[in-house]
């Protein structure tokens, strides 16, 4: 019993002791670098909710996309496409072929074409309804040459 008083006598001068300080690792509690650990709090709050609200956007877009994309849609569009490439057809044989001078037609959207041949020189003048803007094309008539089937 001797010993171990003797030892720790012998070695007490040797220890040496510190105050235990507890301290918060957390910015909220401490208040260093509290503004920017709100402001990293904030951002991760309000990117998460913004990639929800992506999310639902895309899936919004990829419902209303699927919807349009029945059969009868695509049937409707491809027919819309096809009547549209006819009114070009006709415009381009009234320009070319028929020495017509002037037209105008009128599209179901409110959009319209005028068309004038004069020195040579056809304009079309295209008006989009919906941008309410105004398309102009200048064709050279007077100098186009179409090559027949035979060669020149």
């Amino acid at each position: 019993m001797r010993l171990p008083i003797l030892l720790l006598l012998l070695f007490s001068s040797l220890l040496q002791a510190t105050e235990v300080v507890q301290s918060f690792k957390s910015p909220a509690f401490t208040g260093i670098g509290y503004s920017s650990h709100e402001l990293t709090l904030e951002t991760l709050s309000f990117n998460r909710k913004q990639t929800i609200k992506d999310k639902a956007a895309a899936a919004v877009a990829t419902d209303k996309a699927n919807a349009s994309n029945t059969p009868i849609n695509q049937f409707i569009a491809n027919l819309q496409a096809r009547v549209y490439s006819q009114i070009a057809a006709q415009v381009t044989n009234q320009l070319f072929q028929t020495g017509a001078t002037f037209g105008t037609f009128t599209l179901p959207d409110g959009a319209y074409v005028n068309w004038t041949v004069a020195l040579g020189v056809a304009t079309l003048s295209i008006y989009d309804a919906s941008t309410n803007t105004t398309t102009t094309l200048k064709i050279p008539v007077g100098t186009l040459i179409i090559a027949g089937g035979g060669g020149p």
